[in-house]
Parts: structure tokens; C-alpha cells; sequence
């Protein structure tokens, strides 16, 4: 028998890990959505937000600067990516940009496991968020409640930002008509790849969140990904509220059977999505055209 104080935990953890899993594929969404590109690599810039956290902290670094300049480093290796091997490709077959960035998954793969090596590494919470907070009677590290407020907070910003800013009109307006867009005398190539670093960097900074509480090892970014496709498939391809809603289910359904059926866990997370594509097969909030709003 579960007791409450066991429901209480598990559902605070899954809205944690969900509000994370929320900020890393908000991202991949919004390429997807804007871009029409199906980002392969975006685990692997999870992954070395991971790992430019590891040095930095390791360096003598504060986590508090790690969580600043990881994420930034992140989005320039992002931008790079964009400009050098996907821009060339924008208007050719799908398949292109999923090969490419299938392929540069796997070389930064292999160059994390040159520079870090195939051990598995981590980093400690900083010390201020050392200690325990109680919530409806159950004691809960104080870094974990850190970052599901600082995520919460965040995608809820970014949110916020599409729906009620120039910025976040821009971006829909040319996912729906980049012809258009262009005619008015925005630069369409630039806003891409705008929207691939920040992509990167919320990445980054997911990968520095789950630091301290997961093992950084070089193979990291392939559960992952896959984790974050199956959630844009069950809210709707390129749908940002779809993403962040799809996020929170699948993160109560991890803490929920990480609980109950802990073998079984990712096992739920593909059933869910299964059920989803047979019952609504554009997703949850899916719409026959990407829309990041």
C-alpha cells in the first residue's frame, strides 16, 4: 500500500522532472513548429549543457555562474550548427535535416568523449540549496523545489512571451507565411537562427538543472531525445502548449510509476503516446499545420 506522504513525494518530483522536461522541449518546438526541422541534436546540446557544467563547477567555478555561461556556450555551439550545416539545407527533403542532425549527434557524441572521456560524472548542488524544505508534511531537497519554481517561472516567461509580444507575433506570423515575413523586410534566415540558439540555450540550461541529480555520461542525450519527441507527439507536433502540457503528464507519469512499476517506466511514457496517436492522431493540441504559439 502507497501512503500519502510516498504520493506526495512522487507527484512533486514529476512536476519537477516535467517543468525541466517543459524547458528542454519547448526548444526543440519551437524549431520544429518555426523551422519545420526535425532537431536530432537537440539532446546532444542538452547533454554538453551538462557536461560545460561539470568544468565549470570542477574549475572552481560557482554552479550560479555555470548556469549563466553553460547555457550561453550552448547556444553559440547551436548557432553554429544552424549556420554551417542546417541553412544550407532549408528547402530540401526532410530527410536532409534529419540525417545532418542525426549525424552531428553523434560527433558530439564522440567529441565529449574525447575531451570529458566515457566515465560518468556530476556535480554538486550548490550549498545554499543544501538543505530540505517540508511540503504538505514531506521533506523535499531544497534544490529540487529550487528548480521547479526557476523552471516553472521560465516556460511560463516564454509563454507569456509568444502569446504577448512583438517577438512571439514575429515568430508566428512567419511560421504561417515566411514569404510574407520577408516581404516586410525581416531578415526569415536570421530569425531561424535566432530561434535555434535560444533553442540551444534553454537545452543547455536543462542539462545544467539535471547536473546535480542525474549522472552526465556521454550517451545522455539518446534517452532523452527521445523522451522529448514522444512528448511534442503526444501535445502536437510544433505545438508549444501541447509541449508544455504534454511535459507535466509525462513527468507525473514518471514520478507515478517510478513509484509504483519503477521497471516499467519509460515503457508507459511510449504506451501513453501510443494511445494518444490512436485516439487523436495529431496529438493533444495538434493542428494539421505547426503553430508555436
Amino acid at each position: 500500500m502507497v501512503g500519502f506522504e510516498a504520493l506526495v513525494r512522487a507527484t512533486i518530483l514529476g512536476l519537477q522532472f516535467g517543468t525541466t522536461l517543459a524547458l528542454l522541449v519547448a526548444g526543440l518546438t519551437l524549431v520544429f513548429g518555426l523551422m519545420d526541422v526535425i532537431n536530432l541534436a537537440h539532446g546532444s546540446l542538452y547533454m554538453l549543457g551538462a557536461y560545460f557544467g561539470v568544468t565549470l563547477v570542477d574549475a572552481g567555478g560557482s554552479f550560479w555562474l555555470a548556469l549563466v555561461v553553460a547555457p550561453v556556450a550552448v547556444g553559440v555551439v547551436g548557432l553554429l550548427m544552424e549556420v554551417f550545416t542546417l541553412r544550407p539545407l532549408y528547402g530540401r527533403e526532410p530527410l536532409y535535416q534529419i540525417l545532418v542532425t542525426l549525424g552531428l549527434a553523434f560527433v558530439v557524441e564522440e567529441s565529449v568523449k574525447e575531451v570529458w572521456g566515457t566515465s560518468a560524472q556530476n556535480f554538486a548542488a550548490p550549498a545554499v540549496l543544501a538543505g530540505s524544505i517540508d511540503i504538505a508534511g514531506v521533506t523535499y531537497s531544497q534544490y529540487q523545489a529550487f528548480v521547479l519554481l526557476f523552471t516553472t517561472v521560465l516556460v511560463a516567461a516564454i509563454w507569456v512571451g509568444l502569446e504577448r509580444t512583438n517577438v512571439g507575433v514575429l515568430l508566428q506570423a512567419t511560421a504561417h507565411d515566411p514569404e510574407m515575413v520577408d516581404a516586410l523586410g525581416f531578415d526569415v534566415s536570421r530569425v531561424f537562427t535566432g530561434v535555434f540558439a535560444v533553442s540551444a540555450v534553454l537545452a543547455g540550461l536543462a542539462g545544467v538543472l539535471l547536473g546535480p541529480a542525474r549522472a552526465v555520461t556521454p550517451s545522455m542525450w539518446f534517452n532523452v531525445v527521445l523522451l522529448a519527441f514522444a512528448i511534442i507527439v503526444i501535445g502536437g507536433l510544433g505545438n508549444f502548449r501541447g509541449a508544455i502540457v504534454a511535459s507535466l503528464l509525462v513527468g507525473l507519469l514518471t514520478g507515478y510509476a517510478a513509484l509504483l512499476v519503477p521497471s516499467y517506466t519509460e515503457l508507459l511514457v511510449f504506451a501513453l503516446m501510443a494511445v494518444v496517436l490512436l485516439v487523436r492522431p495529431a496529438g493533444i493540441f495538434g493542428t494539421a499545420t505547426g503553430d508555436p504559439g
